[in-house]
């Protein structure tokens, strides 16, 4: 249920993505911004009532947190700029965890693990192309982003369809 769950978050996702790029990221940045802020000062307080090695670790991470929502919510720009590279990363990634599921399914006797592949590895590419192409506007690779979430949703979908893993 989990993952049918995430797929159609990613399918959701996905399609605001390529509807709304522009105000999509700049909203994201947004809240991730004040995500961190807001971690930032509970991990603050949390180091201020630690004690030892934990309260510096606490320290350290809230400060980190704290930096990185103000330069979300002051230059989202920067964020901007780097959003595609992060995006590909992820898709990259869960095209890479996508294949050893694959495997996992064909491990456990899965009929139809072979698809989960084939589906897998075309996330990954879709990742590495993404990543191969970093210089076009953020907007339009938000769009193709989109697109490869909307896919990768159904594929989700259809690998647990298939394969009930």
């Amino acid at each position: 249920m989990k993952n049918i769950l995430w797929a159609i978050l990613t399918i959701a996702v996905g399609v605001v993505l390529i509807m709304f790029p522009g105000t999509a990221i700049d909203i994201t940045i947004k809240v991730i911004g004040a995500i961190l802020v807001v971690a930032g000062v509970t991990g603050v307080v949390l180091a201020i009532r630690g004690q030892g090695a934990y309260q510096v670790y606490t320290m350290g991470g809230a400060v980190v947190s704290i930096v990185g929502g103000v330069i979300c919510l002051v230059q989202p720009g920067i964020i901007k700029s780097i959003l595609p590279l992060i995006m590909g990363i992820i898709i990259l990634i869960t095209g890479l965890l996508n294949i050893v599921n694959a495997f996992s399914a064909k491990k456990a006797g899965a009929s139809k693990w072979l698809v989960s592949l084939i589906l897998a590895i075309i996330t990954v590419i879709c990742g590495v192309v993404i990543l191969l192409n970093l210089n076009g506007t953020a907007d339009l690779l938000v769009c193709i982003i989109g697109v490869v979430f909307v896919y990768n949703g159904v594929s989700m979908l259809i690998m647990k369809i298939l394969n009930r893993v």
